[in-house]
């Protein structure tokens, strides 16, 4: 499996929440939306591989994909 910005992301994800549950606060989101969330970034990762062959296209378009997403939560959260 090739390294993609998607891979990396979901890698920091996971040991965020990981690390979440050994605190006593309260968890950003639940389980079920953990499994969601991961099965949701596999599948736009094998979408982007299977649309674009070049390693250095699917790292700038990832990249791209992840900045939108990340922009559009902060404005979804400000509003």
């Amino acid at each position: 499996m090739k390294l993609t910005p998607l891979n990396i992301t979901l890698a920091v994800i996971l040991v965020w929440v990981i690390s979440e549950w050994q605190m006593d606060q309260e968890q950003i989101f639940s389980l079920g939306w953990l499994i969601v969330w991961i099965v949701v970034i596999s599948l736009v990762d094998v979408a982007f591989r299977l649309l674009f062959k070049d390693l250095k296209k699917i790292w700038f378009l990832q990249i791209a994909f992840i900045l939108i997403v990340g922009m559009l939560m902060i404005i979804l959260k400000i509003q």
